[in-house]
């Protein structure tokens, strides 16, 4: 009676070990899965969400110099 308890277990375990090998093999597998991006560097925005908030927060600084930048174009072309 013990010795089919212990089987039992050791099935249970084994099988909760398969289980959690399948779920990671599917997130990497659907991180891996992609189109343009390059898989690791998905994987690293995934990882650091604070990076992608400091990305936003640099594109976002990007265009506001751009458009600065054509305005203060604009107005040494009407001057001359």
């Amino acid at each position: 009676m013990e010795m089919s308890k212990t089987a039992i277990a050791a099935l249970i375990f084994i099988l909760m070990i398969a289980g959690i090998n399948a779920v990671m093999y599917g997130i990497v597998r659907g991180v891996m899965r992609g189109g343009k991006d390059d898989p690791l560097l998905k994987m690293m925005k995934a990882m650091n969400p604070a990076q992608q908030k400091k990305e936003d927060e640099m594109e976002e600084l990007h265009h506001t110099v751009q458009e600065l930048s054509k305005g203060k174009d604009n107005r040494t072309g009407d001057s001359e």
